[in-house]
């Protein structure tokens, strides 16, 4: 696991060849771009291909079904295909409209019945009112000093149409406005409106056939539009061109070899301390799986490091703890076989099921370390009870092992910061923070009175301070062997500066105790609904079934919970607490100029 380092190259050539060395560098695909030219700045958004043809593409491919697909590529017509392609998802987009204001019309037409509504002036100065009224208020209506006529009645409501010149004041709730369009007319349009959607599925089923084909010219426009972007970039005289980029420095031999033979000129050099290269992060195997979750919310900055491997470890961790039951972790491992093929399909779903399979197997060695199976306890005596080490319900236990994890978790995190600072003073800082969080945890928990406790006090006081004195004089830049008292007074503001972390990293610990708060949980939340199950068992004929619905809905809904809770839990932990002590500085991506379609 590591940041792959990088190497800027400078490649010369003549103007005339611009465009075929520029097609040739994108089938290497191994070069980020820098704008040597105002016209392509480096954050100047990629253009794509015309916005409506990825659009219709999208389309297509999220068809809920396809037809077979077509093999004589003489016989597609980009434009026509992309045509007809936006006419259908047009006329979809209005009907499917059209067909949700029918219903809506006809669910308030239904209880009048299919009518016409008077033209305006047929009954004189007379006019239809109609009120949906309560059927506890239907007293209201004795009184009313004009004709009316309950129209029908359901549980609830009566419906009543009111002929009068205005509307009656008694009635100063439930008036409704109807569709004029009778209800036989609206039920007509809504049958040809339901027709037509379903010639347009089967015209959208026919079209996609055309997908591959749509693709690859797509893709071929892609890489097209990203040629011209890169042309852009480039510096150009009268006679020659130059182009820029960060490439890794394993590429160097195949990119002079590619300038070798292109006739071009090339120069290399190596990231300067005032450089600001692009973050390509290499991992294989295990913390492969944990890069995805990195890239998810942050990219490191060159000259950090890569943190995959560990959030791999701790995200499996802080799962397992969230979810705290073996009987839900096999459950999930039985979810993880089903779809293992369909997770085997590409490099991204690769490193998502290494990323699972850990998650699976650390949650369900963690149920049964804590002894949990579907909120049920194994029996005393079982080897499954032997093999239990510790009470998930027991309270202080739980609460000192999520702070234990916190405080290592972080430890981690400073050292990791202290290597990317390394050969500087303000190393010592962060492995200040080490010794300051190392002699807190031994401090707060020698407070028990006895002799051994209190000498872990003693020792935990002890590297407490000494953290935080190395805290205060290590946490500036200032340099150390300088007689200017200016610059010794600013390095002691900045470590007093970095003391009012102290709170901070109190608080970051304290939020690793959402580990014990979560699985405690889960845990009673799967003993009561267990609880409840056995409670509707003991009534004989519908609460067995009940029991049933009660296992199945209550340890489901858990289930999903738990699932929830460790996903999202378990990424803040790593991304916010972890990454806010071990990754100071974002970088930005390294995007290679390559082509998307092969």
């Amino acid at each position: 696991m590591a940041i792959v380092p990088v190497e800027r190259f400078t490649i010369y050539g003549p103007l005339s060849e611009k465009v075929s060395v520029l097609e040739d560098l994108q089938d290497l695909g191994c070069m980020h771009l820098i704008a040597l030219s105002e016209n392509g700045a480096d954050d100047m958004p990629l253009r794509h291909a015309s916005p409506d043809a990825v659009a219709a593409l999208h389309f297509l491919k999220s068809s809920p079904e396809r037809s077979r697909p077509a093999t004589n590529d003489e016989e597609f017509d980009f434009d026509q295909v992309l045509s007809e392609t936006l006419a259908v998802r047009g006329q979809l987009e209005d009907l499917r409209a059209e067909r949700d204001e029918l219903n809506v019309a006809m669910e308030g037409l239904l209880p009048w019945g299919n009518f016409r509504l008077p033209a305006e002036g047929e009954f004189g100065k007379l006019q239809l009112w109609f009120y949906v009224v309560p059927l506890f208020r239907l007293d209201a209506l004795q009184n009313l000093p004009v004709a009316w006529e309950i129209v029908s009645k359901d549980h609830r409501f009566a419906y009543v149409a009111v002929l009068s010149e205005a509307p009656p004041s008694e009635l100063d709730f439930g008036q409704v406005e109807l569709d004029p369009r009778p209800l036989a007319e609206i039920q007509q349009r809504l049958e040809v409106v339901e027709s037509d959607l379903e010639d347009l599925h089967w015209r959208r089923v026919r079209l996609t056939k055309w997908i591959h084909q749509f693709s690859r010219t797509l893709g071929i426009a892609q890489d097209r539009a990203a040629r011209e972007q890169a042309a852009q970039q480039t510096w150009d005289a009268d006679f020659m061109f130059a182009l820029q980029g960060w490439a890794p420095a394993s590429q160097r031999g195949q990119l002079c070899e590619f300038a070798r033979n292109k006739g071009l000129a090339i120069t290399v050099e190596p990231a300067g301390e005032e450089d600001c290269p692009p973050t390509l992060l290499s991992n294989r195997g295990l913390a492969a799986g944990g890069e995805s979750a990195v890239k998810f919310y942050t990219t490191p900055a060159y000259d950090s490091w890569d943190p995959s491997g560990v959030v791999f470890l701790s995200f499996s961790i802080f799962f397992a703890m969230i979810m705290a039951d073996a009987g839900y972790a096999l459950l999930l491992a039985v979810l993880l076989a089903i779809f293992w093929r369909r997770l085997g399909g590409s490099s991204k779903n690769l490193r998502l099921r290494r990323l699972f399979t850990a998650i699976a197997v650390a949650s369900i060695i963690y149920g049964i370390a804590v002894g949990s199976y579907f909120g049920l306890s194994p029996p005393p005596g079982s080897w499954l009870a032997r093999l239990q080490l510790f009470d998930a319900t027991d309270t202080a236990l739980m609460m000192r092992l999520s702070i234990i994890v916190g405080v290592v978790h972080l430890v981690i995190a400073n050292c990791a910061r202290a290597w990317s600072r390394r050969w500087s003073p303000v190393m010592l800082s962060s492995f200040g923070w080490c010794c300051a969080l190392l002699g807190g945890l031994a401090w707060g928990f020698g407070s028990s009175g006895t002799q051994p406790a209190q000498q872990l006090t003693s020792y935990g006081s002890g590297a407490l301070v000494v953290g935080l004195l190395m805290v205060l004089f290590f946490s500036s830049e200032q340099p150390w062997f300088t007689w200017s008292i200016k610059s010794h007074g600013k390095r002691l503001l900045d470590g007093v500066l970095s003391l009012t972390n102290v709170s901070r990293a109190f608080g970051d610990v304290l939020s690793y105790l959402r580990l014990f708060a979560l699985g405690l949980a889960s845990a009673q939340l799967a003993t009561t609904f267990n609880k409840l199950s056995y409670e509707a068992s003991s009534n004989i004929g519908i609460g067995s079934l009940l029991a049933v619905l009660i296992v199945v809905l209550g340890h489901g809904l858990n289930f999903a919970l738990a699932i929830l809770s460790g996903v999202v839990h378990g990424l803040r932990l790593n991304c916010i607490e972890f990454f806010g002590w071990s990754l100071p500085d974002e970088g930005y991506p390294f995007q290679p100029f390559a082509k998307r379609y092969l």
